[in-house]
């Protein structure tokens, strides 16, 4: 959260009542629909910062979308309105944080249940890139996006017709084994293929290069500070979210 604060220009003394409310507002509680009511909006968590940034500009990412001009959809060249300002921060700050989290919490557990691997990347710190993007292949800390079907389409020969909600499965896709040989298999020895865990095309996500960073940055560390690990599972529990998937606790074990 401090890196993505710094970069949106977030009071650090803020961060982490940001990172919090972020958190409450993605978490669900079985049989009951998402938390929509009694939470800071993306105003009350944002707009003081903008009115601050509109006085006071900085090199940050909320000064920088302040001037921004843009042609929208009519054509029109225009700034974002401050709706849409509020918007894109609080999506920003979000996904700036809760899926870089999960990523290091999955690189946790994923080496601890493959000690041989972690040996490996312990002995030979140039294989964390093709480790990192092997467990987010593997465990994909945002398995499944939704999307609106605008027209319709055609996947394997069964039609979705325009208008229709359709719900596509990352983390079923990142094993399918026509695309990645022996996919429920972890293997950081593994010939690059692209994995969806960042999207595609136009909706590919736009800090998979800071995500992929800080994964390695963490990793390598972890690796220096405890070469050794294991994961108490039985004091382990998964965050209950509506968007992403990773561990709300994961106590490890050193020594």
């Amino acid at each position: 959260m401090r890196v993505i604060g710094m970069l949106l220009g977030i009071p650090e003394q803020d961060q982490e009542a940001i990172r919090d409310e972020v958190d409450a507002n993605l978490r669900t509680e079985a049989g009951k629909p998402m938390r929509n009511s009694g939470a800071l909006t993306a105003g009350d968590m944002f707009g003081d910062y903008i009115d601050w940034r509109a006085e006071h500009p900085s090199d940050d990412i909320m000064t920088e979308l302040l001037h921004a001009e843009f042609d929208d959809e009519t054509g029109a060249r225009r700034r974002l309105t401050r709706e849409e300002l509020l918007t894109y921060l609080a999506v920003v700050a979000g996904a700036g944080n809760e899926t870089t989290t999960r990523l290091i919490g999955w690189t946790g557990k994923v080496l601890a249940e493959h000690p041989a691997q972690r040996a490996e990347l312990v002995a030979d710190r140039a294989l964390i890139n093709d480790a990192v993007e092997e467990i987010l292949r593997f465990e994909p800390p945002a398995p499944h996006v939704g999307r609106y079907v605008a027209r319709d389409a055609t996947f394997q020969g069964q039609t979705v017709p325009a208008g229709s909600a359709i719900l596509c499965l990352v983390g079923a896709a990142n094993r399918d084994d026509r695309r990645f040989r022996d996919g429920d298999v972890f293997d950081i020895h593994r010939p690059s293929v692209s994995h969806l865990t960042f999207g595609y095309g136009a909706h590919f996500c736009l800090g998979a290069g800071l995500a992929r960073l800080e994964g390695r940055i963490a990793l390598d560390e972890l690796l220096s500070r405890f070469p050794e690990w294991d994961v108490d599972m039985a004091g382990a529990t998964l965050a209950p979210t509506s968007t992403v998937r990773g561990w709300e606790t994961l106590p490890i074990v050193v020594g």
